[in-house]
């Protein structure tokens, strides 16, 4: 056992029930650690991307961070049906395994404004300026989804964690602590 998966095994024996929840990986190979260097660094190029007025930027960051959460809780819930991998047929999935109302129209409304950004722009649909107020309107909302998930996918790790069998990709996250971390406002 790697000293990192010891000092995890020993957070979750030390921690009270609930405090780590296990979420199974979204891919059948992942990528693991290009992906966890690339979220590492998110927050940051989402912030100079908006200081810089790279609005395309923002919302295209913003959009493949909504798509790896609501990817994790597709995964996460119980379903019979295959993933789908286009944005707004994910977004439909994930609606109706439980993704409330009020949450799924503001991800429907953001889907449509990127579609119109992203694909729109250079045929006239919309006009560079009126991309800050995409991104103003997203504000918030990838953390939204993220707790959401947090708090309505996954598995409560035990302490049993250590002889249950893992794949490649898998995450453990401590689920109060990062949600703390959402809402200081120092995020996407």
């Amino acid at each position: 056992m790697d000293q990192a998966t010891a000092q995890l095994i020993e957070a979750i024996r030390s921690s009270p029930p609930g405090t780590f929840k296990l979420f199974r990986a979204t891919e059948a190979e992942p990528e693991v650690e290009q992906s966890m260097a690339n979220r590492e660094g998110l927050a940051l190029r989402v912030r100079h991307a908006r200081e810089s007025s790279c609005l395309m930027e923002v919302i295209s960051l913003r959009l493949q961070y909504m798509d790896i959460w609501l990817r994790i809780y597709y995964e996460n819930t119980p379903h019979t049906e295959p993933r789908e991998r286009e944005f707004g047929r994910l977004l439909r999935q994930c609606f109706k395994h439980g993704l409330p109302k009020g949450l799924y129209d503001k991800l429907h409304q953001f889907n449509r404004d990127r579609v119109k950004a992203i694909h729109g722009y250079l045929v006239g649909l919309i006009a560079y300026d009126q991309l800050a107020t995409v991104v103003l309107e997203s504000d918030g909302l990838s953390e939204e989804l993220t707790e959401f998930v947090l708090l309505n996918s996954g598995e409560a790790v035990t302490e049993s964690f250590a002889t249950q069998h893992h794949k490649r990709g898998d995450a453990v996250y401590p689920v109060r602590s990062l949600i703390a971390h959402l809402r200081s406002g120092a995020f996407i």
